[in-house]
């Protein structure tokens, strides 16, 4: 008796957990609903259609400027189209920017696609191609976006008036034994509790990894989450993410130097000085004493100078081969934070407008 009592206990408690995981569920899925019309009353919804799927193009700026600029979002960066402005703001009063959104990111539709390079870049010009964006295009990439800009610029370089890489990945060969097949975890766990409704674990998790910004209007921070939520529930973004390596040597491996006109900002790995850290902050010791296996008590200026001696290396062995094996590229330094369109907005868009002009001769 005692133990039917308790298996019905434990069934009552299975079928409550099952009812308030149901209901959570069918609120995100009204809350992804919701946002979506928002997003789409607020201007930032313009779908074209691309290989049985849509995706989303917002043109910013000039209409008719003297540059068509297409910005390509590095990993799980959901809304360039917001925190990138700022940066393109002064870009923006002469040409045009377009802010394409991958398939599987922000109001783009998900696709079961392969995400190789070959196909998101074919992705990009077809969805160009549909909203009535013709080329030649000034690519501006982040992070990893600069494998598809590396690859779009060698493989179709009549489509390229110039490349703005902004700390984009220095791309090189991996070895097998290097390579990630799989996706980061942290991600796939995040990805993994916002489908299965977790329930609407998704809000939390969205406003841990991105903190409300002052400079955003109330609408702005709404745009934002509702970007985010919609990036984050995607399988598309998690292949990606598998596929990157692969990307990087398939890229690595057909990369033809030519004359289109390229720029690195070099940000993350741009430091010379310590007194460029310490203007931005400085070194975390907790961070940094065992990325370099330093001993905890080691003095703050060995660790700047070790700091300083990593960055100059990767500068020196990766960076600068990457750009001559593009052609035609110069390097400048903007020393900060891996997002530098965010953390120093004015200085970055001096240097790409400084580039522009160079190139309207």
């Amino acid at each position: 008796m005692k133990v039917k009592k308790t298996v019905r206990i434990f069934c009552i408690i299975v079928l409550c957990l099952l009812v308030l995981w149901l209901m959570i569920w069918i609120s995100s899925r009204i809350r992804l609903q919701q946002d979506r019309a928002f997003l789409a009353e607020n201007g930032y919804s313009h779908l074209v259609p691309v290989g049985g799927h849509s995706v989303n193009v917002l043109r910013c700026g000039a209409e008719n400027g003297k540059h068509r600029i297409v910005a390509i979002a590095g990993f799980g960066y959901p809304d360039p189209c917001l925190s990138w402005r700022r940066m393109t703001a002064a870009l923006e009063e002469e040409n045009q920017v377009i802010f394409v959104d991958r398939p599987g990111y922000g109001l783009s539709d998900n696709t079961s696609q392969e995400r190789t390079v070959e196909n998101i870049v074919a992705e990009y010009r077809e969805a160009l191609k549909c909203a009535g964006v013709d080329a030649p295009y000034i690519l501006l990439p982040h992070s990893i976006g600069g494998i598809y800009a590396s690859y779009w610029v060698s493989r179709y370089p009549e489509e390229i008036e110039a490349v703005v890489l902004m700390d984009t990945s220095e791309l090189r060969n991996y070895a097998p034994d290097q390579m990630r097949t799989e996706p980061d975890p942290a991600f796939l766990r995040a990805y993994r509790l916002d489908i299965m409704g977790a329930g609407g674990l998704g809000d939390l998790l969205v406003k841990t990894m991105l903190p409300e910004k002052a400079y955003y209007t109330a609408g702005e921070q709404r745009a934002e989450y509702a970007l985010a939520l919609l990036t984050f529930q995607n399988s598309a973004v998690i292949a990606e993410d598998a596929m990157m390596h692969r990307n990087m040597n398939e890229t690595w491996d057909m990369l033809v130097p030519n004359d289109v006109p390229k720029l690195y900002i070099c940000a993350e790995f741009g430091y010379s000085t310590k007194e460029e850290l310490i203007a931005d902050g400085g070194l975390d010791r907790e961070t940094y004493l065992p990325f370099f296996h330093l001993d905890p008590d080691t003095d703050e200026d060995t660790l700047y100078e070790r700091y300083l001696a990593f960055c100059k290396k990767i500068r020196e062995n990766t960076l600068s081969v990457y750009a001559e094996k593009l052609g035609a590229c110069e390097v400048v330094l903007l020393p900060g934070d891996h997002c530098i369109y965010s953390q120093k907005p004015d200085a970055c868009a001096e240097i790409i407008m400084d580039f522009i002009g160079e190139l309207n001769g």
